[in-house]
């Protein structure tokens, strides 16, 4: 199989670590409160995993087809 990464690819890559301090201002401005930070740390990882799971939908709907051999 081949694999690329972000690297080979030109694409970037976000961790978890970059993410939550986003999800932390925008759930403090939703909420008007101030939220545990293992609250926007959780909602970072779901979000983090909704990402990964759409872009393996669209790759396995859109991506290259195998090419059969003869």
């Amino acid at each position: 199989m081949n694999q690329a990464n972000s690297l080979t690819t030109g694409g970037i890559t976000i961790s978890a670590a970059t993410l939550e301090p986003a999800v932390s201002w925008a759930l403090t401005a939703i909420t008007h409160a101030p939220v545990p930070e293992s609250v926007s740390v959780l909602v970072t990882g779901l979000l983090g995993a909704a990402v990964h799971a759409a872009v393996s939908y669209v790759n396995a709907r859109f991506g290259a087809k195998p090419v059969a051999q003869q």
